[in-house]
C-alpha cells in the first residue's frame, strides 16, 4: 500500500494536480502562496505539490524521447517515425517549436517555482518544529535540484532563479550551467542529504538516501570522481537496499516497492485519481495483432511501436549467461483468441509468436504451430524483415517488458499505475565502479562491477559472468550501463556526460547517424519562451538552431 498523499492546489491561478497510490484532493480555490503556505497544513500540500511534475517527466512520453531515442541502443520505431521523429534524427525539423522540448522545459519550470516557493515561505510559517522545517526545506531542495539537473543537461545554459515567481516575468536570465550546478544543484543536494531524515516517513517522499544517490549522480556528471564513489558507497552500505535477485523479478508489477528501487516517482491504481499515469507501457512494444491468434489485451500493451532497440543493443546481452536479456526483452506471445497458424489451430494459451536471435530457414518456420520471427527476418521470408532503416521494417522486434502495465483496468487506459524508479541501487554499483576506474583503481572497478554481474547471472552462469581490471574500460562501463538500465532514461545523459554521443549515435543509429552534428550536445530552447524574452539579445537560442 501506498500512503503518499498529494494534494491538488491552486495557487496564483495556475492548475498544480497531482495523485498517488493513495490521493487525497483538496482543492485550495481562491489562495494565494502568500496567504496559504503560511501554516503547517498550507506548507506540506505546497511541498506535496512540488512532487506533481515530476509525473510530465518520468513515466511519459516525452521524457522518453528525450533521454531514451536519439542514442546508440533506441531508434524511432514504426510509431516512432509516425509520431515524432526528429529528436531520434536530429533532422533539420528538429527545431525549437519542438512539442516535447516545449512541454518538458515547461514542465520543469512549474516544478522550480513551486520549490521555489516552498523554500521562500518555510522560514515564515508557524506551528511547524523547526526539525520539520528543515525538512520540508530540505525536500524541497532536492526536489528543485533535480529539476534544474534535468534542465542544464537537456539545454545547458538556461534561465536560473532561486526567487519564487509571483507574476507576470517577462525577462529570462542565460545562466552558465556551471553556475547553475555551483550555486543550485549541488548545495540544494548538499542541504538535502544533510537535513533530510534517514528514512522516508511515506513511500515516494525524498529522504537522506535518495539525495545522497542523486547527488552521487551529479558528481559522476561533473567529473567529481572520489566524490561519486564515496556517496554511492554509502548508500550501497549505510542503508538496507538489496540487489532483487532474480533480475526479472524488479519487474513485477506486484513488486515495484522492492528493496533495489531507492526513490520512485508515484502512480496510483486508481483509473480517476491518476492523471496521465505511468504511460511507459505504450511504446516499446511491437505490434503482436498481426498474429491471427491475437487482439490487443491488458496483458501486452498497447503496441505504440515508437522506440525501436537496435541492432547494437541486442548485441549487447550473452544470451546463454546473462538473465537480463529474458528480464529486460519479451519474446515470447501466447495466444488470446483461437485462431489457424501454419495449418495449426491454436487456442488461448498456447505460443503464438516466437521471436529468436538466430536465423531460421522458413521450412521450419512453416511446420511450427506459431510464428517464429527470426529478428532480422519475419515468419516466412517477409519482405518486411527487421532493419533499422526503412518503414514497416520496424514492425518485429524483441520488446521492452519493463514498464508493461498488465493492472490497468482496459486495453485502452493509457494511464498505468506503475511507479517508476528514479533511482535503483544497480546504479549505484555502477557509479561506483565507474567513478573508482577513472581513478585509477580497475581493481575497485571490477569488484564493483561483479556484484552487479553476479546478480545478472543466470543459474550457475556466475562465474562466467565475472570480469576482472583488464576488462574495464569505458566501452565496457557503457555496455554494462545499457544492459542493466535499459529504458531507464539514462542513456542520453550516460553519452553526454562520457563525450560519446556523437560517436555512438553516428555508429550505431542509422537514423540518426546522417544529422547528428556539435550542436546536438543541448537541445533546442522552446521557441515559445524565445519569444515571450523582453530581453532577445541576451537570451538566445542555442547555437545551431
Amino acid at each position: 500500500m501506498k500512503y503518499f498523499h498529494i494534494i491538488i492546489c491552486f495557487i496564483l491561478g495556475l492548475s498544480i494536480s497531482s495523485c498517488n497510490e493513495i490521493l487525497t484532493e483538496d482543492p485550495v480555490s481562491l489562495a494565494t502562496s502568500d496567504s496559504y503556505y503560511v501554516t503547517e497544513r498550507g506548507i506540506e500540500d505546497g511541498l506535496k505539490a512540488s512532487y506533481t511534475t515530476l509525473r510530465d517527466f518520468y513515466g511519459q512520453q516525452n521524457g522518453f524521447f528525450l533521454t531514451v531515442t536519439g542514442t546508440d541502443i533506441f531508434t524511432n520505431g514504426f510509431g516512432g517515425i509516425a509520431n515524432n521523429p526528429d529528436i531520434n534524427n536530429y533532422s533539420s525539423n528538429f527545431l525549437g517549436t519542438n512539442s516535447t522540448v516545449t512541454n518538458v522545459w515547461n514542465a520543469l519550470y512549474v516544478g522550480v517555482n513551486q520549490c521555489n516557493t516552498v523554500v521562500s515561505k518555510i522560514p515564515d510559517v508557524t506551528g511547524i518544529s523547526e526539525e520539520r522545517r528543515k525538512e520540508v526545506e530540505a525536500e524541497a531542495r532536492f526536489l528543485r535540484a533535480l529539476y534544474y539537473f534535468h534542465l542544464v543537461q537537456q539545454w545547458g545554459d538556461v534561465h536560473f532563479t532561486l526567487e519564487e515567481t509571483k507574476g507576470v516575468e517577462t525577462e529570462a536570465n542565460k545562466t552558465p550551467a556551471s553556475t547553475i550546478y555551483d550555486n543550485g544543484i549541488l548545495p540544494d543536494l548538499e542541504f538535502a542529504v544533510d537535513n533530510l531524515p534517514p528514512s522516508a516517513a511515506e513511500q515516494g517522499r525524498a529522504f537522506k538516501g535518495a539525495a545522497e544517490a542523486i547527488l552521487a549522480r551529479v558528481h559522476l556528471t561533473l567529473g567529481n570522481w572520489a566524490a561519486a564513489e564515496a556517496l554511492a558507497s554509502s548508500v550501497i552500505q549505510n542503508y538496507d537496499f538489496e540487489l532483487v535477485t532474480p533480475y526479472a523479478d524488479l519487474w513485477d508489477i506486484n513488486n515495484d516497492s522492492n528493496k533495489e528501487f531507492i526513490w520512485s516517482v508515484q502512480f496510483t491504481e486508481d483509473p480517476l485519481l491518476n492523471g496521465p499515469g505511468n504511460s511507459g507501457h505504450l511504446y516499446f512494444i511491437f505490434d503482436y495483432t498481426f498474429n491471427p491468434a491475437m487482439v490487443r489485451d491488458v496483458e501486452n500493451g498497447r503496441p505504440f511501436q515508437r522506440f525501436l532497440p537496435t541492432n547494437y543493443l541486442f548485441s549487447l546481452y550473452d544470451r546463454d549467461i546473462d538473465a537480463r536479456w529474458n528480464g529486460s526483452f519479451k519474446t515470447v506471445w501466447y495466444a488470446n483468441i483461437s485462431a489457424e497458424i501454419n495449418g495449426h489451430q491454436v487456442n488461448p494459451g498456447d505460443t503464438a509468436i516466437h521471436i529468436v536471435m538466430e536465423p531460421v530457414p522458413d521450412e521450419v518456420k512453416m511446420a511450427a504451430p506459431y510464428w517464429i520471427i527470426d529478428y532480422k527476418g519475419n515468419w516466412i521470408g517477409d519482405v518486411n524483415a527487421y532493419q533499422e532503416i526503412g518503414t514497416n521494417q520496424r514492425r518485429n522486434y524483441p520488446s521492452l517488458l519493463k514498464f508493461l502495465d498488465p493492472l490497468r483496468p482496459s486495453t485502452n487506459e493509457t494511464a498505468g499505475r506503475r511507479d517508476f524508479p528514479v533511482v535503483r541501487l544497480a546504479e549505484m554499483y555502477l557509479i561506483a565502479s565507474e567513478a573508482a576506474w577513472r581513478q585509477g583503481d580497475a581493481g575497485t572497478a571490477a569488484d564493483y562491477m561483479n556484484v552487479l554481474r553476479s546478480r545478472a547471472a543466470l543459474p550457475g552462469k556466475e562465474a562466467e559472468m565475472l570480469v576482472d581490471a583488464n576488462d574495464i574500460n569505458l566501452d565496457f562501463i557503457l555496455e554494462e550501463r545499457a544492459r542493466e538500465l535499459v529504458g531507464e532514461k539514462h542513456r542520453w545523459y550516460d553519452l553526454k556526460r562520457t563525450g560519446t554521443l556523437l560517436e555512438r549515435v553516428r555508429q550505431y543509429n542509422l537514423d540518426a547517424s546522417p544529422n547528428i552534428k556539435e550542436m546536438h550536445l543541448v537541445r533546442p530552447i522552446p521557441q515559445t519562451q524565445i519569444d515571450r524574452a523582453s530581453n532577445p539579445d541576451e537570451f538566445v537560442q542555442n547555437p545551431g538552431y
